[in-house]
């Protein structure tokens, strides 16, 4: 399960036993209530709607000339593509 649909479950949650989260059994991972499948649609439309513009890269030449080292500019992309990964997987686009 997606971090997207982790939270969007732990809200629903809060609502208690008047919320009914069960899913069809069709393989598709929809929920049998009506009011859920639309509140999970609305929640995904409104993340769909944010969008992030992660950090430019820094190449390995623009680290030394700033005075770092070459693995400056390799442990920058390793964390980037684990920030990115991360945001993706709330629901959230990184704008290339």
């Amino acid at each position: 399960m997606d971090e997207s649909r982790k939270q969007f479950e732990a809200e629903m949650e809060k609502l208690g036993d008047c919320v009914d989260m069960r899913r069809a059994k069709n393989g598709n991972e929809e929920y049998m209530s009506w009011d859920v499948g639309l509140a999970w649609k609305f929640w995904n439309l409104s993340r769909s709607a944010i969008e992030i513009k992660a950090p430019r890269f820094i190449s390995s030449r623009e680290a030394l000339v700033k005075g770092y080292t070459v693995d400056y500019s390799n442990g920058f992309g390793d964390a980037m593509d684990a920030y990115e990964e991360s945001i993706r997987a709330a629901g959230i686009k990184v704008k290339e």
